[in-house]
Formats: C-alpha cells, sequence, structure tokens
C-alpha cells in the first residue's frame, strides 16, 4: 500500500503518520522514521501512554520533554499498576513511584553522560513483561539503542 507523498521509512524520507497508522494496523510495522515522531521501534503495537499489563507502548520526547514528564502522577499511575499485580500490595505504591523516579532519573544522567542535550530527541518504549516493565530508550535521529533499564513490581531495577 502507497500514499501519494508518503515515505519509504528513512530519516530523510519518513513515513506519514497515514502510513504508521496503516502499518500498525495491519500488523505489519517493521520500524522507521514517521514524520513528527521520530524513530518508531519495530516491535511496537500500542502508541501512547499504557499501563497495561503484556503490552508495549512508546512516546516520542525532546530531551526536555522526557524530564519535565516524569511527573509524580504519571510514576505514581506507573506504580499502582506494577502494585496491582500482587493482590493486597497497594501500599508499595509510594515505594515504587520513588525507584521509578531513581530509574528515570538515572537513564537522565546516563543521557547526559553520552552528550545528548536540550537539542536531542527520543522514542521511548516500555514493554510490559508479566511482572517487569523494560524502558528502552532510542535515539529518534537514528533509531539507534541508547540505554535501557527494567524494573520488577518489588522495586528492583537494572
Amino acid at each position: 500500500m502507497s500514499y501519494v507523498g508518503g515515505g519509504n521509512g528513512t530519516s530523510a524520507n519518513p513515513y506519514t503518520k497515514v502510513e504508521f497508522d496503516s502499518m500498525l494496523s495491519n500488523d505489519n510495522w517493521n520500524g522507521g522514521y514517521v514524520e513528527g515522531m521520530g524513530y518508531v521501534a519495530p516491535n511496537t503495537y500500542i502508541y501512547g501512554n499504557s499501563v497495561y499489563w503484556g503490552s508495549v507502548s512508546q512516546d516520542y520526547y525532546t530531551f526536555p520533554d522526557y524530564v519535565t514528564s516524569l511527573s509524580s502522577d504519571g510514576l505514581n499511575q506507573m506504580a499502582e499498576s506494577l502494585a496491582g499485580a500482587i493482590p493486597g500490595v497497594g501500599s508499595y505504591t509510594a515505594y515504587l513511584s520513588q525507584e521509578l523516579g531513581d530509574m528515570s532519573r538515572e537513564i537522565q544522567s546516563e543521557l547526559l553522560k553520552k552528550g545528548y542535550n536540550g537539542s536531542s530527541s527520543f522514542t521511548i518504549v516500555r514493554t510490559y513483561m508479566g511482572s517487569s516493565v523494560k524502558f528502552s530508550v532510542y535515539n529518534a535521529n537514528n533509531g539507534e539503542l541508547i540505554t535501557s533499564k527494567t524494573i520488577n513490581m518489588f522495586g528492583f531495577w537494572q
């Protein structure tokens, strides 16, 4: 399927959002660049924020947007989802939120040490894997994996 003015998924000629949506909906997305979103990983099945187990979600961020996206509300929502995997353990929400925050700050630190700055853009892919969530950070300009961290429902991350 092709669209007038569509791309081929390279950084010089990205897919349109219509092409991306169509390929994603038809389960034939193989990764590539998308207008206004940067690089989109090939294993993406759900675009946007998701806290449901067994799903993959991703977001496109500039570095400043990524730093400000780490609000306590978002971390609390993720912590509640992780804590919800264990019946009766809702009291861990604050602890999990703190650990998610610590892990996110470690990712930010790695990005800064590797020379990324306010003009950098990233694709953050979250993969929900049973009792853990893997955060993979890709360079939105070239699709290269920069770093990844995994946190489990007990708040242990690496």
